[in-house]
């Protein structure tokens, strides 16, 4: 960060500051550098004790015993003031330092020190939750997202194993960072769906509103602007770009709706597996070469199933006490 102006330092640490450059001054204490000056500053101001105690002692005869313990007497008295008046001068700024610090360390992780929390969302589960900088996430079933109690003072970072929506707060002086197997979403306020479970090959990310980068461990970022869906492919390490005029549907699971548009078999049997927590067992082989497009807000897996069974000539048959699914040709 920038260095305050010597105004400003002298300012804080005369106790006369405002407290917008209390706080800028705070920030720059926590430097290498600011720590360097403030040592230096405190150190000179010892020095400057000692000097001053030392012109109290006289170096000649004193007459009279009696005169010599009184003026002794008084010598520790005005030592002791100008001790006090000295120190007080550098502890009161250092104490509102601290102070402040103690204060903003509430609200934010200042040290790094903060614990981890981990929302884990089972299948057949989708849950919403809101972060202390009012950032909104959505998380879809089967998924998992881990953060701080508190977040740092210059980012804000989670890590998601699974699918979830984000809304952003918009904060420019603390991007807003989440952390994939590998790669990272990086933002500042924004509105976005994000797609990354250990057995898929490819991350998924579309983005409706703002702007974001996807960082890869070897810091090649890869700009993504609102309407586009970005694909990368975690195997190739290829990365595709492109515009889609239905982005919506793309994160409708968030309101318990079930989108498939030209969806392979497998892929609808993955969303139905993490969506209602059942297993399938595919009796035909041939079942698994259909593709489906279909919009259900049916929250009932036997009129999913239903749907699908009028789009393709496979059937689903559900056994509801053993949780499994069997598909076989009709």
């Amino acid at each position: 960060m920038n260095r305050p102006t010597d105004k400003q330092i002298e300012e804080v640490l005369a106790g006369i500051a405002t407290p917008e450059d209390a706080k800028l001054v705070a920030e720059w204490f926590t430097t290498e550098e600011g720590s360097d000056y403030l040592e230096a500053a405190m150190t000179r101001d010892s020095e400057l004790i000692k000097n001053e105690v030392a012109d109290l002692y006289v170096n000649h005869d004193i007459p009279s015993r009696h005169m010599l313990e009184q003026i002794r007497k008084n010598i520790r008295v005005k030592k002791l003031k100008r001790i006090c008046f000295r120190v007080a001068a550098v502890l009161i700024p250092v104490l509102f330092i601290i102070g402040f610090y103690i204060q903003l360390n509430s609200k934010v992780d200042l040290f790094g020190t903060s614990e981890y929390e981990e929302v884990v969302v089972g299948k057949g589960e989708r849950i919403q939750i809101m972060f202390q900088d009012g950032t909104r996430v959505y998380i879809n079933s089967d998924s998992k997202l881990k953060y701080p109690k508190k977040f740092a003072l210059n980012t804000r970072e989670v890590f998601l194993e699974g699918e979830a929506y984000f809304v952003v707060a918009k904060n420019k002086n603390r991007p807003f960072i989440v952390n994939l197997n590998g790669p990272a979403i990086q933002v500042v306020g924004t509105s976005f769906n994000v797609q990354d479970y250990p057995e898929n090959k490819d991350i998924v990310v579309c983005l409706d509103e703002g702007n974001i980068n996807l960082a890869l461990p070897t810091e090649k970022k890869y700009p993504v602007r609102p309407g586009e869906r970005l694909i990368y492919n975690k195997e190739s390490n290829e990365c595709t770009i492109s515009r889609m005029d239905d982005m919506r549907r793309l994160s409708m699971w968030k309101q318990n709706v079930i989108v498939f548009k030209d969806t392979p078999l497998p892929e609808v049997i993955k969303v139905l597996n993490r969506w209602y927590d059942v297993d399938f067992k595919i009796e035909d082989e041939r079942a698994l070469t259909y593709v489906y497009t279909l919009t259900s807000d049916n929250t009932l897996l036997e009129k999913v199933l239903m749907d699908l069974e009028k789009i393709a000539p496979v059937k689903f048959d559900y056994n509801e006490d053993k949780k499994e699914v069997i598909v076989r040709m009709k």
